[in-house]
């Protein structure tokens, strides 16, 4: 029998499972709504009442301002705020300043908008790119749309309580994640303390207030507060090579004014000092040994290492590496045909998957038994043949 050792195709396709994902009262935390994704593998590993609706305050504005991002043409135009622009506006929300008579550029109210968190800024930039704010908040809602949001629509440019307007934190982590890769927003978003084009304003954003909590992984995020909404964070940020994004929502403000962002905390310094990444299977490990219709051996063994985020609790021995499909490859298998799963496994629960490919084409081969029977049946004939034939001369010469 022929020996034939062959590298097992995988298809890279991670399938993220969410069975370790921690919920509830696993992690202690004030807010009543949650979510925490892991950017390395996009796999939900902490939620909390994550799809409910719910009024989620100025988190709103990341969508606002990634509208206008991708509205404007030119950030650096400038205009004249006109007299009573901000005559509808609550004064309290003006929490920028800018005011009548100012003269500013898109970048101004962009930077306004997502750090400051002024209503005055997503009022001006709503007008400005679209003549109102009924218009403007019609591009957000079709961007919602567009992005795959299924519980979300707004009303406002702000984020302020109104009948019919609603998300949920994992509508919001969607569009964060979303907003991430636009590389406008997320210059804009990492940005610690921005200064108007007038000079007039100096900006700080969510970074400044992070780093009053030791919180050197926080890299970028936005707040909100409404009596209906409580305390809100949306943030992201990374340690040790592990990228982080986090919404809460529904913290309660008797318990601090800067409660979501001790949240943030806790949630980030939990999973930093409690999960990391583990090999669980390097290259070249054997997965299964399997055969041809003819006798050939094919050992199916991984092409890279496997890492998967998981608690430092587990046990790398009680990981589980199997092989579920065909063990027989017939003469109908092509390379590449899928013959089943390799699949990876920890207390019942399934980590990981990917689709088993065929490593080789399977030829039609004769067995040796097959191959001597074959000969001698080929050397009787040949030798009935030459019998034949001398049969035949030596009848010639009679």
């Amino acid at each position: 029998m022929k020996h034939i050792k062959k590298i097992l195709i995988l298809l890279i396709l991670f399938i993220p499972l969410n069975v370790f994902a921690l919920s509830d009262n696993d992690i202690n935390i004030n807010s009543k709504n949650a979510i925490v994704i892991n950017l390395n593998t996009n796999e939900i590993i902490y939620e909390k009442n994550k799809d409910e609706t719910i009024n989620i305050a100025s988190m709103q504005k990341i969508m606002t301002t990634l509208v206008g991002i991708e509205k404007i043409n030119n950030m650096d135009e400038s205009f004249v705020i006109p007299d009573g622009m901000f005559s509808s506006l609550d004064p309290e929300l003006m929490v920028v300043g800018f005011s009548s008579g100012d003269r500013l550029t898109y970048r101004d109210l962009i930077y306004g908008t997502m750090l400051k968190s002024g209503a005055d800024a997503a009022y001006a930039l709503a007008v400005y790119i679209s003549g109102s704010e009924e218009n403007y908040v019609s591009l957000m809602n079709e961007k919602a749309k567009e992005i795959g949001l299924k519980n979300s629509y707004f009303k406002n440019t702000t984020g302020m309580d109104e009948e019919g307007q609603y998300s949920s934190v994992s509508d919001i982590a969607k569009l964060f994640e979303y907003a991430l890769n636009n590389k406008e927003f997320k210059k804009v978003i990492t940005t610690e303390e921005y200064t108007t084009s007038n000079n007039d304003f100096s900006i700080k954003g969510p970074i400044a207030a992070a780093h009053k909590f030791d919180m050197p992984y926080f890299l970028g995020g936005k707040t909100g507060y409404t009596d209906n909404a409580g305390k809100c964070l949306a943030s992201f940020g990374e340690d040790n090579g592990v990228k982080f994004l986090i919404v809460t929502a529904n913290a309660d403000p008797d318990l601090g004014e800067n409660i979501n962002y001790l949240d943030h905390k806790t949630i980030y310094e939990y999973f930093i000092n409690n999960y990391s990444f583990k090999t669980v299977l390097s290259k070249g490990d054997n997965i299964e040994k399997i055969y041809t219709t003819f006798d050939e051996e094919v050992n199916l063994t991984s092409n890279k290492d496997v890492k998967l985020y998981l608690s430092n609790d587990v046990d790398l021995k009680d990981i589980k590496v199997s092989y579920k499909g065909k063990n027989e490859l017939t003469r109908n298998i092509k390379k590449d045909d899928k013959i089943g799963e390799y699949i990876i496994e920890y207390d019942g629960n399934i980590l990981y998957r990917e689709d088993a490919l065929s490593p080789i084409d399977v030829k039609f081969k004769l067995k040796t038994i097959h191959k001597v029977i074959l000969g001698i049946v080929i050397f009787l004939i040949l030798l009935t043949v030459l019998k034949k034939k001398k049969r035949r001369r030596n009848k010639k010469y009679k």
